[in-house]
């Protein structure tokens, strides 16, 4: 998905496929929001909020009931984002170095 301004300038985009948990069954109930990205020029000018509800009205249109995600823990902006459009946190991935 593309994301335009007014001016039909590209101001982002967002992947959006099969839930990668679901995806064997054949009867996915979510979608998953792989990547959503804001072009430098034009962040923090909502278009972030906007390019996710077009994504959450396309899922929803194509009959799904959740939309997930995942996210970097340290991505504080994307968070806040999330945060403020409703998303909270479902699960939580953990990870430790065991190099020698």
């Amino acid at each position: 998905m593309v994301a335009e301004n007014g001016s039909g300038e590209a101001v982002g985009n967002a992947w959006i496929g099969p839930d990668p948990r679901q995806a064997s069954s054949g009867t996915a109930s979510s979608a998953w929001l792989y990547d959503i990205n804001v072009f430098a020029p034009f962040r923090r000018r909502g278009y972030g909020s906007a390019i996710l509800a077009a994504a959450e009205e396309l899922v929803a249109h194509e009959g799904k009931t959740s939309l997930n995600l995942n996210v970097v823990g340290d991505n504080e902006g994307a968070i806040a984002m999330y945060q403020r459009n409703g998303y909270g946190v479902s699960s939580m991935y953990l990870s430790k170095s065991v190099q020698r």
